[in-house]
Formats: C-alpha cells, structure tokens, sequence
C-alpha cells in the first residue's frame, strides 16, 4: 500500500512527540514531589515546554525515600492517634479519690465491653449463614455491652450494678445459642463462654460474689443440657473439631488474660509490701522477719551510734506552722538520709528534732568509728553553709563506739533500735555538747586517733550517769 509524503511526515513527528515530552514530564513530575523532610511542599515550579530545562534536584531514589519517611510520619500519627483514644477510653468512669486496685478492674471491664463490639461482626456471619436468632443474640448482647460504656461514662457509681448485667448478659447470650443449635456439642462448646462471667465476676468481686456467679454458670450448663434434649433445635448444624479448638482457644486466651491480672495484682501488691518493710527496717532484718516474727536481738561487739540534734529547735517551732516545721525536719533530714545512704550506714530513728545512726549494725564493719566520723564531718559542713526556710541552724552532735544490742521487740509496728550502755552514752554527748561542735568519748578518740581526724580536747564534763568524763572535739580530717 502506497502512503502518501505528507501522512508519512506527520506520523513520524507523531513519533517524536513521546521524545521530546519525555523531559518536560519528568522536570514536572520530579519538581511536583520535591517536599521537606517533614512533608511539607518547598517547591512547585517546572519549565515549560518551551522554556529552559531544569535539572530536577531530587533523584529517583531520594523521591522514594521522601515517600517511606511520609509513610511512616503517617504510620506515626496513626498511632499516636490510636493511643490517645486508648488513653482516653480507659478514663470512662474514672473518679477522683479512686484507688489502682479499682482502676485496674475498671480497666478490664471496659476493655470486655469495647473488644465485646466484635459481636457485630459475629452477628453478620450468622446472618449470612442464616442462623437469624444466633445472630440477633450477638446484635442485643453488644448492644448491651456498648450501652453499658455510655451509663460507665455519666454514671461512674453504677459501675457494680453494670458488671452484673454484663455477667448476666454473656451467660444468657451463649445459653440462648447453644439450645438454638441443638446443645453443647452442635455448638461447638459455646457455653465455654460463660466462663468469662466467673472470670470477671473474680476480678471484680470479691470470691464469695464470683462464687455465686460460679453457681449461676452451673445451672446455665445444666439448662444447656436440659433444653436442648426437650427443644428441638431451631437449626441444624453440626460441630467441627476446628470449631471447637477456636472457641476453646479463645476462652483460654481470656482466661489467661485473666490470671495474669491476678498475678500481676498480687506481685504488685507484694513488691509495694516490701518495699515499705525494707524502707522501715534493715535489709537483713526484713528478709528474716519474712520468714520468722518471733524476736529478733543480736549482739554487736563493736559498733558507733551518733545523735544529732536541733539547737533551739523548741522555742523556733513556736514561731512556725505545723506544715512549715514538718517540712523544715524533712528538708533537714532527708539531707542526712542521703549522707547515710552514701556512706552504708543504719539510720535507726528520728525522735522530734533528733536523728540517730548506727555503723557496724546490722552488718559489722570494721571501720565503723571512721564511717560514723564522716557522717558527723559531713552534716555539719551541710549544716553550716545552708540556710532552711530563712532559718540558720546549728546541732549539737554526740558520739561513742562500743558494744550495742540491737533487734526488734513485739508484734506490732516493727521497728529496730538499738539498747546498751554505748547508745545512753551516745545520747549523753549530744545532750551535753556544744552548738556546732561534734562531741566524742574517749572510746571513739581512740579509735580515729591516727586515722586521718583532727580533735580538740574539751576536758572534763559532768556526764548524767556516768560521772567526769574526759571528751574531745572532732574538728575535721587531716
């Protein structure tokens, strides 16, 4: 076939259009995606068909880059976003003054009634297969449970009165379709179901009220049993192994669910018990009463107990009000807590304005003089360049070593403290020292003689009990 000149001429610059638009369509495509990193359109400018070229400045694979960062950032949000209408689904119902035993039920409950809103879903599938009753159990009971987050929700006082038809609602759902396909077994063991109720009755109750849920959960088994031999089955169906082993699996699952609450509530509890045992008592000392509360009382040959106390602290407290003098004491104290803390030493009390530590108790240390020495150095040089509340203050501090008897007496409010000659001596310095000063027996200048401290003597005082007693001054280290 002969084609005429100018047809061929036209279909080859047809051809050519293709090339020559080739570059343009890139330079618009690559200057159309040209964003920041965060998303954002920086750029939106390409040439035109007849105008200069521009070299794109974004490669292909920078492009595709750009759109797995937009993906993810998109990702992120839709996280965030899920998270914060998890956050503020776990406050329906929410109270002030509630405990975090309660919470945590709440929680659970809230969590049944919002994942309960698969039912729907349940619903359609036995609509299709046209099981209409079974369907429309499924439709009333999550109807229920979401009705029941709205009344949670305005009426949080409710809350008891809400699980209760909650339990009533998953046993009567799983009775009514287990006697409408025939029974347990044509079920597929539906009536697993109706352990949730025992399970949340547990949660939520106490064990005597799930214990009359458990009893409920008995008679809807034996109803089941009952109703489906004396009713003939509105449908004829017939239970799969694989049917069984998926509601099986799902009711472990929430029965796992369950017992890990539990579990976690008691681990809870019991870390939260210890904590404030071994925060009131020795380490050692807790763990043995643990496991035996008869008396505890061990001798400590060799030990150093220091007072400490507030230099005209009465007549200053007149002057302030209960929470300014209460956070003065903890401002103070909790400084000196932290010097103990550091130095591995036994805070055994606070009486009033008075602080009291051991060394060499409950664990035996050689170097229990030095330790306590330290301590002193250390609240004192704390005491002098710190000002509380516009108050300048100043102890008075006492020190003696020797041997101490220390352990826990009776049965109620545990405590451990410390008996013997050194501790009365330990007090008598303190209460006969000087204001600034730290005040040592004999016993204890012998004992940090040589170690690297500095003392002054103060000669001889009148000690209550003791008689004339020579005592030193610890100044500082060498």
């Amino acid at each position: 076939m002969v084609r005429d000149p100018t047809s061929l001429q036209r279909a080859a610059a047809a051809r050519e259009v293709p090339d020559r638009l080739a570059p343009t369509v890139s330079r618009v495509v690559m200057a159309c995606f040209r964003r920041a990193g965060d998303g954002t359109i920086i750029e939106n400018r390409f040439a035109l068909p007849d105008g200069p070229a521009r070299s794109p400045s974004h490669t292909p694979a920078e492009l595709t880059s750009t759109g797995i960062r937009r993906q993810i950032a998109t990702g992120e949000i839709t996280m965030r976003a899920l998270r914060r209408f998890w956050r503020w689904l776990m406050t329906i119902g929410a109270y002030e003054g509630e405990s975090d035993a309660q919470a945590g039920k709440r929680r659970i409950i809230i969590g049944y009634m919002f994942f309960g809103q698969m039912r729907w879903l349940f619903s359609m599938d036995s609509f299709s297969q046209g099981l209409t009753v079974v369907g429309w159990t499924d439709v009333a009971a999550a109807s229920i449970s979401l009705l029941s987050l709205f009344v949670l929700r305005v009426r949080p006082s409710w809350f008891v009165a809400i699980v209760n038809a909650l339990l009533l609602t998953q046993i009567s759902e799983v009775l009514v379709q287990s006697v409408a396909l025939g029974g347990i077994i044509p079920s597929q063991g539906l009536m697993l179901f109706g352990l949730l109720s025992v399970i949340g009755a547990l949660i939520v109750f106490s064990a005597r009220g799930a214990f009359f849920w458990f009893l409920g959960y008995l008679v809807s088994l034996v109803l089941a049993v009952l109703l489906s031999e004396s009713i003939d089955p509105l449908y004829e169906v017939e239970g799969t192994a694989a049917g069984f082993a998926f509601i099986t699996a799902n009711v472990a699952a929430f029965l796992y669910a369950g017992m890990a609450y539990f579990v976690r509530q008691r681990d809870r509890f019991q870390q939260e018990s210890d904590d404030l045992l071994h925060n009131i008592l020795p380490n050692e000392i807790a763990t043995r009463l643990k496991a035996d509360t008869s008396m505890i009382a061990d001798d400590f040959p060799h030990a150093s107990v220091l007072f400490a106390d507030v230099v005209g602290f009465t007549p200053m407290s007149a002057t302030m009000t209960p929470p300014q003098l209460v956070g003065l004491l903890n401002q103070v104290f909790t400084k000196f807590d932290e010097f103990v803390e550091e130095l591995g030493l036994e805070k055994i009390k606070t009486i009033g304005d008075e602080y009291m530590v051991a060394a060499g108790v409950p664990v035996p240390r050689d170097d229990h003089a030095e330790a306590i020495a330290e301590l002193a150095l250390r609240i004192r040089d704390y005491m002098a360049s710190n000002d509380f509340d516009g108050h300048q203050l100043q102890l008075r501090m006492g020190i003696h070593s020797g041997p101490v008897v220390a352990g826990i007496i009776g049965t109620h409010k545990f405590a451990y403290d410390l008996w013997g000659d050194t501790v009365n001596t330990a007090s008598r310095m303190e209460s006969g020292g000087i204001p600034g000063k730290i005040q040592v027996t004999p016993t204890t200048h012998e004992l940090l003689s040589g170690n690297g401290f500095r003392f002054e003597p103060r000669g001889t005082i009148e000690v209550k009990g003791k008689g004339q007693m020579d005592t030193w001054l610890l100044t500082g280290k060498v």
